[in-house]
Order: C-alpha cells, then structure tokens, then sequence
C-alpha cells in the first residue's frame, strides 16, 4: 500500500460564529490558519486544508449565509484522532463554530471518480456536494459509473475538473447506514449549473440514494484564507 492509499477526507461544514464572513477569515487564519496551528496539522497528516462558502448566486446552492465547509486530505485517520483530541485545538474549534457536521471519508475503491487538468484561463473554482445514504454501495457506485461514463464528455465541456466518490468511514462503534460523498470541482460556474440541470443526466442518480440526498454548491471563499 502506497502512503497516499491510506489517505481519508474529511468534511467539516459549519455554521460560524463570527458575524460576517471577513471575522470568520480573521479568526480562522490567526488560529487553525496560523504558522503554528498549519506546522501541527502538517506534522499529524494534514496534506491539504481548503475554505470553501456557499454559492448563493446558484439557485441549487444548498447552503446559506453563515455556513463554511472546510475539506482537508489527511494521510491517515489516527493522525485526524490525535489532532482533534488535543485540548487547545477543542478551544479553537469552538471559537469558530456554534454548530458543525465534522464527517470522515474514505475514496470509493472502484468507483467512476476522476481528475483532469484545468485549462489555464479557467481560474475560478466551484465545489458540486451530494451526500447520502445508500442501501448497498457496491449498486449505488454502478449507478454513478453508469451516470459519469455518459455525462463525461458534456461535463467537461461544461468546465468540470475532477469527480470523486466516498464512502464514510464510521467511528469506532459507530453503526450508521453507509453514506455516500460525491465531490464535482468545476471551472466554470454556468457550465456547473447547466450541468446539474441537465435531466439527461442527472435523472439516473436519483436510483443510487436512499430517501432525499443532500445537495449543496460551494465557491472558494473571499479573501486570503490560509490553505495548504
């Protein structure tokens, strides 16, 4: 098994307890953010640390003001448990959210996801979220393969970079129903939404989720948030 292999994402979306988007960025990078809190995530695992709010000028946003999704790539799950079990990494945590869904995934092994280059005038970065769950994983990932094989062409002509699937890891003792995660990174924003408007394609998903997924659309936040 390669390093990468053993990698999890983990999601952590959240209502802020600053009063505007611009505190939250404030707080976010004098603590999380900060030279000291990124050197004690990167030395448990944190590969990657992105800041994402919702896309209000979409009319499938899914989300509101007040909200922020955090998505970080961490190289192993024991490195996640001993980051968050340190007490002053409680404390910050509870300066930034009143509330948060903190969830851990791990890649779908043979699932439909891929990665493509982004074109270099296509700079700006829109983040498509479905999240479910599902009655058997092993269909639910057919349906998608079946779905994505169709939709890849018009989907990268519409300005999509990369479409990936997970299958939440559930904490020791846990015994929740399998959920699933599909993340869609886009270059363009009207292309994403003439996408997922597309009934051509988007209809047969419908058959991978038990009961009404949640769906929501994400931007890169404003400002200079500290990201890794």
């Amino acid at each position: 098994m390669t390093p990468f292999e053993s990698a999890v994402l983990l999601t952590v979306r959240g209502t802020y307890i600053p009063d505007s988007l611009e505190a939250m960025r404030i707080l976010h990078n004098s603590t999380a953010g900060s030279e000291q809190g990124i050197a004690a995530a990167r030395s448990l695992g944190d590969l990657s640390h992105n800041v994402y709010s919702p896309s209000l000028r979409s009319t499938q946003a899914g989300a509101k003001t007040g909200e922020l999704l955090f998505i970080d790539w961490w190289d192993s799950p024991k490195g996640i448990m001993d980051f968050f079990s340190n007490p002053q990494v409680q404390q910050q945590g509870g300066k930034l959210f009143s509330k948060r869904d903190a969830t851990l995934w791990m890649p779908a092994r043979g699932s439909s996801s891929y990665h493509l280059y982004a074109p270099k005038a296509h700079t700006e970065r829109y983040l498509g979220l479905i999240r479910g769950a599902v009655k058997a994983p092993e269909q639910a990932l057919g349906v998608f393969a079946a779905v994505d094989t169709k939709a890849q062409r018009d989907a990268r002509r519409r300005g999509l970079i990369s479409h990936e699937l997970f299958m939440k890891l559930n904490a020791p003792g846990e015994s929740s129903p399998p959920e699933l995660l599909g993340l869609d990174l886009w270059s363009d924003f009207v292309g994403m939404t003439e996408h997922y408007a597309d009934s051509t394609h988007m209809a047969g998903l419908g058959d991978a989720i038990a009961g009404q997924p949640q769906a929501s659309v994400w931007e890169q936040a404003n400002g200079h948030w500290s990201e890794w």
